[in-house]
């Protein structure tokens, strides 16, 4: 998060030649920058029929890879196996998406099991039982067995299966390298760090230090380097606050209070929007290319303002530059994780906090802005859950005790 990894990673790259890397980043902007910046040829897989076709035929063939999120997302169990055997380094910026829900009726879910299609192993993945050719409506789910990318789980004290099966990006990807690395902000916040706990996916922790080289995290001097930057973003306080007050068991500006909202209460909306276009107006005074805004994608058409309409930028921004140059930011939404994959997590005995989940996408949106480049910013968090972990976070940093 604006700590040069994507500069370590390309300067890592060039001083190792004769090794051969495999980088995943968010947007293809960023694959220009690596392609760009490092001294090697590296490819970005083209339209070959399709992109997937060419990518195969660069691992196949050795080549180094810089390619996006998007794209390993389609891993199936050729490519698992072919990866196995080549000596790629993974290099991976930001985390993955490696959690979502499956999509699956409950009749059909009824089915696959009471016919004995799929069962549940030890580790909760789906096991495809029939060995036979099958084409049928259920083919996605016996190719998604095949590499182990579907999970389920019983309820407590049950032998009832839960409703939820869960997409699981393949395990054995991880499996396939000697050397891998993931640039992230929080990772203890991430749904991968969830992941790898899950599945028992060892890792460590490292940092840059002030020469920009690889160093074991270190508390105290993260608290150093966040001290640089916390002075540059002043939190909005005052009256138009008090629409994200939290009262009783609510979650104002949450995807569920929306959704309610815009059922049975769709004024207040109006008020949000007056709200967000006052703060810009009479507290920043700044022009719509100095703004930007988030909120969740179904309800910007209620919120969308004058002064800001333009600068909408979407809550799971990551990896990107493109707003760089915005200085006064308003983050309409009060963030939690989706309450499948909450609940999935939740099932095993791992550690996991929703609050820093939802810090970590504040940072990351945050630091979408001028902030990056060093530049001071205005915010205005009318969530007060949300507002109050960014306050907590800045407020860390500047304890004086070693936690070293």
């Amino acid at each position: 998060m604006g700590s040069g990894k994507s500069t370590w990673a390309i300067n890592y790259i060039n001083q190792h030649p004769d090794e051969r890397f495999l980088c995943i980043v968010p947007l293809l902007s960023e694959c220009d920058r690596f392609k760009n910046d490092t001294e090697i040829e590296i490819v970005d897989p083209e339209k070959w029929g399709n992109k997937w076709k060419h990518f195969r035929w660069l691992v196949e063939n050795n080549k180094n890879i810089v390619t996006t999120h998007s794209l390993i997302q389609k891993m199936d169990l050729d490519m698992l196996e072919l990866l196995k055997s080549r000596d790629y380094i993974l290099m991976i910026d930001e985390c993955l998406d490696v959690l979502d829900t499956y999509k699956i009726t409950k009749d059909d879910l009824k089915i696959i099991f009471n016919e004995n299609l799929v069962s549940l192993d030890k580790d909760g993945f789906l096991i495809w039982n029939d060995d036979k050719p099958y084409k049928g409506v259920y083919g996605d789910i016996k190719r998604l067995c095949s590499f182990k990318s579907l999970m389920g789980f019983r309820k407590d004290n049950s032998d009832d299966l839960a409703r939820i099966i869960m997409w699981n990006f393949p395990v054995d990807f991880f499996k396939c390298f000697e050397e891998s690395y993931i640039f992230t902000y929080l990772w203890e916040g991430s749904i991968q760090k969830s992941y790898f706990d899950i599945h028992g996916i060892q890792y460590e922790k490292y940092m840059l230090n002030y020469n920009g080289q690889l160093i074991p995290h270190n508390k105290k001097l993260e608290y150093e380097k966040r001290r640089k930057v916390v002075d540059l973003i002043n939190v909005y306080e005052g009256k138009f606050n008090k629409i994200g007050m939290k009262i009783g068991k609510s979650n104002p500006l949450s995807k569920s209070w929306y959704e309610d909202k815009r059922k049975k209460n769709k004024s207040i909306f109006t008020k949000l929007k007056n709200n967000t276009e006052n703060y810009f107006r009479t507290v920043t005074k700044t022009g719509s290319e100095d703004n930007m805004y988030t909120v969740f994608k179904l309800y910007s058409k209620y919120i969308s303002g004058k002064g800001y309409a333009r600068g909408l930028v979407p809550c799971n921004a990551r990896g990107t530059n493109e707003f760089k140059d915005k200085k006064s930011l308003a983050y309409l939404i009060n963030f939690f994780m989706h309450p499948d994959i909450k609940q999935f997590v939740k099932h095993y005995p791992i550690e996991f906090d929703d609050d820093l989940c939802a810090l970590s996408t504040l940072l990351q949106w945050i630091w979408r802005s001028q902030i990056r480049v060093g530049k001071p910013i205005n915010i205005y968090i009318p969530s007060e859950r949300m507002r109050e972990l960014l306050l907590q976070w800045i407020g860390e940093c500047k304890q004086i005790e070693d936690v070293a």
